[in-house]
């Protein structure tokens, strides 16, 4: 007897959800998965390829607008260069003592800078003796190219020098126009005597006398003689040498660069003097409140008195005066 009435007939039906209630079924159909069907491959249009843009070299230093090589020479020296209103604002911040050590700190810096940008042509011919082609290899190795290096180590020395005597960055109060007006007119007059010593080199390898020599900073006028350069000792001892052992037309530059330094270094004791001085009176000021306060032993103890006199005073004579006696410009006293 067969037994197939117990599993519903031994045929088996296509569709497993046919027992199931409908409400089930229901539920399952509404669960169902749609069917997978891929998206449609993009439509490709025949277009010429496009090179792509190069990015911006960005191998170039960068160099402050005030740089008078915006190609990215010097990049080194101007590391450090903090632009005027960026130094305006953090003196605010500054005492002022703190002040007058950073003024000189950034003008020596300020004037080496200037100094490497004037020379930019003399090392031009130093590096390229030094590296570029055979020839100037094997020069490299006989003599180390002793002439160009000469050349560029004095440009650097007398460039400064200028500099310093037409008192670049010696003024807070200038404009930076103004400071390369002066940075202009001292590689005008380091050229100017580079051409006379051209003419004096000229003239005594033709036999012909030496040119008349004339003022570097008054050329409508003689140049100083040695005897009437009388310097005190205080501005003797800044010069790089002797006056006697320069040749007769650096000495009136020295001595105007040595001047010009003694007025930078006395308007910095004048600033000094008065920014202590003005300290000096806020401590005692400060010093007066504690006694009345807390009595005179631990007013004292904590703000000590101040000292009498900051720094002493120069009585000699002011360069001012110094060089009106050398040059006979103006009013002497």
């Amino acid at each position: 007897m067969s037994l197939s009435w117990l599993w519903g007939g031994t045929k088996k039906s296509d569709d497993l959800t046919a027992s199931l209630d409908p409400d089930l079924k229901s539920v399952l159909n509404d669960t169902k998965s749609a069917p997978y069907s891929p998206a449609p491959a993009p439509h490709v249009t025949d277009h010429p390829a496009t090179a792509p843009v190069p990015a911006a070299s960005t191998d170039t230093p960068t160099v402050p607008k005030e740089s008078l090589f915006q190609d990215g020479r010097y990049a080194h020296l101007w590391k450090t260069y903090v632009p005027l209103a960026d130094s305006q604002l953090s003196a605010t911040t500054q005492s002022p003592v703190s002040r007058i050590v950073a003024q000189k700190k950034e003008r020596t810096a300020a004037i080496s800078r200037a100094a490497f940008e004037n020379c930019a042509f003399e090392e031009e011919l130093q590096l390229k003796c030094l590296g570029l082609g055979a020839g100037g290899a094997v020069r490299s190795k006989l003599n180390v190219c002793r002439d160009e290096t000469k050349s560029y180590n004095r440009c650097l020395q007398l460039q400064s020098r200028f500099l310093q005597a037409l008192g670049y960055m010696s003024d807070l109060r200038s404009t930076e126009e103004e400071e390369e007006k002066i940075q202009m007119h001292a590689d005008k007059l380091y050229h100017r005597m580079m051409d006379y010593e051209a003419d004096v080199d000229e003239a005594q390898r033709n036999g012909r006398p030496i040119p008349p020599l004339t003022s570097l900073f008054y050329p409508d006028r003689a140049p100083p003689s040695l005897e009437d350069i009388n310097l005190p000792p205080t501005v003797t001892s800044k010069l790089p040498s002797p006056l006697e052992n320069l040749p007769p037309h650096e000495r009136e530059l020295a001595a105007k660069a040595a001047l010009a330094e003694r007025q930078f270094a006395d308007s910095r004791a004048d600033n000094f003097f008065a920014a202590t001085t003005s300290m000096n009176e806020d401590r005692t000021r400060r010093q007066a409140w504690l006694i009345k306060a807390f009595g005179e032993p631990i007013g004292k103890f904590l703000i000590p008195d101040a000292p009498d006199d900051p720094i002493p005073h120069d009585t000699g004579p002011t360069a001012e005066e110094l060089e009106r006696q050398i040059w006979k410009t103006g009013p002497q006293k």
